[in-house]
């Protein structure tokens, strides 16, 4: 069996050939693990982003939760029921988000009922609920406040 082998000539028609060199490989290569990063980099800040969303939209409804409750109590003044007045407190909770053993966020949850105006009678409801976010750290406050008019 004979093989061909490419003669000398040959050899170097080969090595004349268009090719990349070492520098314009290791330039490529760097772009490339540039461009993958920023990649890596926008979906990381973008999980966090949606992450601190959902916690944000979960003390509101956790807020808006306690503010039905103060809403739905009684006040009527004629007849001297003031239960809405008595609607002043604290409490400690988690939001309600899905989550594991690690992923808990707490929140403190702070209500207050005002009588603003005693003829007509009006009265402000606030309710705050306090979170903590572990990415970015620091405290937030969703507040949320309503005027009432009593029942009658």
């Amino acid at each position: 069996m004979k093989i061909n082998r490419p003669t000398g000539t040959a050899r170097h028609r080969r090595a004349g050939q268009p090719a990349f060199t070492l520098i314009e490989v290791a330039m490529a290569t760097a772009i490339a693990a540039l461009v993958l990063a920023g990649m890596f980099e926008g979906y990381n800040l973008a999980g966090r982003q949606a992450q601190f969303s959902a916690c944000s939209l979960a003390a509101n409804t956790t807020a808006m939760r306690q503010m039905e409750q103060c809403i739905a109590a009684n006040w009527i003044p004629s007849y001297g029921i003031t239960t809405l007045l008595n609607q002043n407190g604290s409490y400690s909770t988690n939001l309600c988000l899905p989550s594991a053993q690690s992923n808990v966020v707490n929140c403190t949850v702070n209500f207050n009922t005002t009588q603003i105006s005693i003829n007509p009678p009006y009265a402000m409801i606030q309710v705050q609920c306090v979170w903590t976010f572990p990415s970015y750290g620091g405290t937030y406050t969703n507040t949320v406040a309503v005027l009432r008019a009593p029942n009658q």
